[in-house]
């Protein structure tokens, strides 16, 4: 997608689940981003125009009572942050 659209850039944000500390989920968030960027990188996406950060277990999906939703939380999600667009196939 990035190859194709020149303009585009994504933002990577990295989650965690609640266990453990803000500051060791900030680190945990941040570096499972970053293996995202890095592996997209390696496929041939152009590094200067993909984002990655952490927040922890500041955004979580769903409650982190139970083993199920700790996993859910435990993610990195993809935002589109540039709007142009090429629609031409």
């Amino acid at each position: 997608f990035l190859q194709q659209n020149a303009e585009a850039e994504i933002a990577l944000v990295g989650h965690t689940d609640a266990t453990g500390s803000l500051q060791g989920n900030i680190a945990l968030s941040r570096d499972r981003a970053r293996a995202v960027r890095q592996a997209l990188i390696d496929l041939g996406a152009p590094a200067g125009r993909i984002a990655a950060e952490g927040v922890g277990h500041l955004a979580p999906l769903v409650s982190n009572l139970t083993p199920e939703g700790r996993a859910k939380n435990r993610r990195v999600e993809a935002m589109l942050t540039s709007t142009r667009i090429d629609a031409t196939p």
